[in-house]
């Protein structure tokens, strides 16, 4: 299968190298994987499999481990080189799986997953239903996820390179992508699900301290208590999604 313009992680996997280092505990956790914990303790209980669905190369995994040593945690994502590099740094952990697989494809329909979680994922797909649809036919029990929703629709294809076709439009690029949140919840409903909104927590002097030493003034800063990257507001949102 050809790579597509906006799957820039295929063809520059290093875009992402700062999450590695957190998957090592080389790089604090961020502050998303702090939230999820908290969000994933309210539901979880000894024994429930685990399923995080564009996992990278694991470093959610390493917050989960403070809630049980022993949780069953199968991480899936559509590029060979971050589950290649999870397989190594998490090689010692008999309880952590990891897997290629694509959202946009079935996942474990067959063999659902106690509980699932996708976070900072959904913002940069085409769109959202067929990936929502997938991980939710894998969910038994609660599914978490954290993508920008607010009160309109924005499509942005943000350029990652000079290039562009004869129409203008980039050849590269990624999506930072905001749902409206009705047509998001309305979504989910239509399979049979419950939505809940719960409000993104997160430090900004620890952010914005991070803008400037570990991500060397790229992704996120705060501006005026916001999260913005590049010319985008980030409105983060969780979603609690339950039968």
């Amino acid at each position: 299968m050809s790579t597509k313009r906006w799957q820039v992680w295929a063809k520059h996997p290093q875009v992402e190298k700062t999450l590695a280092k957190r998957a090592q505990g080389k790089l604090p956790e961020m502050e998303s994987t702090k939230q999820l914990v908290d969000l994933v303790k309210t539901a979880y209980q000894p024994s429930m499999k685990v399923l995080d669905v564009g996992c990278n190369t694991g470093h959610y995994l390493r917050g989960l481990r403070h809630l049980d040593s022993q949780l069953n945690y199968t991480g899936i994502d559509a590029y060979a080189t971050y589950i290649n590099q999870a397989k190594k740094i998490f090689a010692a952990d008999s309880n952590a799986h990891f897997k290629v697989k694509s959202v946009f494809g079935p996942l474990f329909p067959k063999n659902p997953f106690d509980i699932t979680f996708c976070c900072n994922v959904l913002l940069h797909l085409p769109d959202f239903r067929l990936p929502v649809k997938n991980i939710l036919e894998s969910t038994k029990k609660v599914c978490f996820i954290r993508t920008l929703l607010g009160k309109y629709t924005t499509i942005v294809q943000r350029a990652t390179s000079a290039k562009f076709d004869r129409n203008g439009m980039p050849l590269e690029f990624i999506y930072q992508n905001t749902w409206e949140k009705n047509l998001f919840a309305k979504y989910i409903k239509s399979l049979g699900w419950k939505v809940k909104f719960i409000k993104d927590k997160f430090s900004p002097e620890i952010l914005q301290r991070e803008y400037a030493s570990v991500k060397k003034k790229h992704g996120t800063r705060i501006i005026d208590g916001q999260q913005v990257d590049g010319n985008i507001i980030f409105n983060w949102v969780w979603v609690k999604v339950t039968r």
